[in-house]
């Protein structure tokens, strides 16, 4: 992928490491509540290609970011006041296991630098989110800025569209000229790859949809911010942001059926299993037939799946190093979850599952547990990201400036979801000494 073609060189463009230096500086010095923003200009405006290489280690313009306002949160003891959680203990767990699993299976040295490079990146950005985004008012300022910070860069995609050529390639990391796939522009402006791009604003949109219903932001806002999240998402001309935003609406329209998720999810369960047996093809075979812009790799994603099946005995202890022999355009392993195992063995898959099913385990406790109708929507919002994310990793695997702003929103979620359950937690307290007063 285009991220690693870059890797092990330095890639610095004057401006580029001029925005960098501003953004690190100013990271240190503004307040609490906009300390997250710099990160999130580097994720939004500068190719994730940008780096700077010390010592063979690759220093990417984002990876200083995080380093940046990693160093200012322990300084100033902003991460006091966190509550361990148990999404918390899961990704520690699965970041050691993958450091050590990676560095058994091509036992280097660089490889344990590399792949710690790459823990750093996610397990800093999801504290990162813990520490600075812990209740809806930090949500809302957050999506505010990510919404203004949309228009322009949809101005950037729409010129891209229309002119073929991306004016983000003058960073290095991007190509010059627009990829283009059966007719069609495929944009992804400073994004490691279209995909990333349209996935990126599509996750965001069952938020948009959250703070419609509770009226916290101006509905003119929102719709301005929809357009061009939108707008980003078509001019990636690719089929898994379009389906990101098909599977938006359907999480948001489950909310009326929230009673019965249950019940629906040993449904689909069944449905699969039955479809698998009347199928002449195994079910995930249903994948390679999802094309909705024309020139889709369904067939691709399928056979990934039904070769990594067969080769599970290649992989299941700690990963292996190339699937490139497991079929003809193999070598690009297109579902995040064959890749944890393909990185980490069996056992890596499994802790990352783990911690996927514990942001839903908390998601689902702060829900039952808020008495306002804003928090209930933020964290089923949370949870529709969450679950949209699982259905695109069916399809893609997460690399670039997306894997920083995917494990930074789920530790935004999880520090909001954990204020919801404790204030609730401190009301009963409170009732409960009330109750016992009048009753003194």
């Amino acid at each position: 992928m285009a991220t690693l073609d870059w890797a092990n060189q330095t890639t610095a463009h004057p401006v580029g490491l001029g925005l960098m230096a501003v953004c690190a500086g100013a990271t240190l010095v503004v307040r609490r509540e906009y300390a997250i923003f710099p990160l999130l200009i580097m994720i939004m405006a500068i190719p994730s290609a940008q780096r700077i290489v010390v010592a063979t280690i690759d220093f990417s313009f984002i990876r200083i970011l995080v380093m940046a306002a990693l160093f200012r949160a322990f300084m100033r003891k902003e991460q006091l006041g966190l509550t361990r959680q148990t999404p918390d203990i899961a990704i520690i767990f699965w970041m050691v296991w993958g450091i050590f699993s990676y560095g058994l299976l091509f036992g280097t040295v660089s490889a344990f630098i590399t792949r710690t490079g790459f823990m750093l990146d996610a397990v800093g950005s999801y504290y990162l989110g813990r520490i600075y985004v812990r209740n809806v008012l930090d949500l809302k300022r957050v999506m505010v800025f990510l919404g203004i910070a949309s228009i322009p860069m949809f101005m950037f995609f729409s010129i891209e569209r229309a002119t073929g050529q991306n004016l983000f390639s003058i960073f290095g990391g991007v190509p010059k000229y627009t990829l283009i796939r059966d007719g069609r522009l495929r944009c992804q402006g400073p994004f490691s790859h279209p995909i990333m791009a349209g996935v990126f604003w599509a996750v965001l949109l069952p938020w948009l949809g959250s703070f419609w219903i509770t009226k916290q932001i101006p509905k003119i806002l929102l719709i301005t911010f929809a357009v061009c999240f939108l707008g980003i998402v078509l001019n990636s001309a690719s089929s898994t942001p379009v389906m990101s935003v098909v599977f938006v609406v359907i999480g948001m329209g489950f909310y009326l059926f929230r009673g019965y998720l249950t019940q629906i999810r040993w449904l689909a369960f069944f449905t699969l299993i039955a479809l698998h047996m009347v199928m002449q093809k195994p079910v995930w075979h249903l994948i390679s037939r999802i094309d909705i812009t024309g020139g889709s790799t369904g067939w691709h994603r399928y056979y990934l799946i039904d070769r990594s099946i067969a080769h599970f005995h290649e992989w299941w202890l700690f990963g292996v190093q190339s699937t490139a022999h497991w079929g003809r355009g193999l070598q690009d392993v297109t579902n995040q979850f064959i890749l944890e195992g393909v990185r980490s063995g069996a056992f890596g898959l499994i802790l990352f599952c783990v911690f996927v099913y514990t942001l839903f385990k908390l998601y689902g406790r702060s829900i039952k547990a808020a008495r306002q109708k804003s928090d209930r929507w933020i964290m089923w919002g949370a949870g529709v990201i969450l679950f949209v994310h699982c259905m695109n990793f069916l399809a893609v695997s997460y690399f670039g400036q997306m894997q920083n702003a995917f494990y930074l929103l789920l530790g935004a979620s999880v520090s909001i979801g954990a204020t919801i359950i404790q204030r609730t937690k401190k009301m009963k307290r409170q009732e409960a000494i009330v109750a016992q007063e009048r009753l003194a």
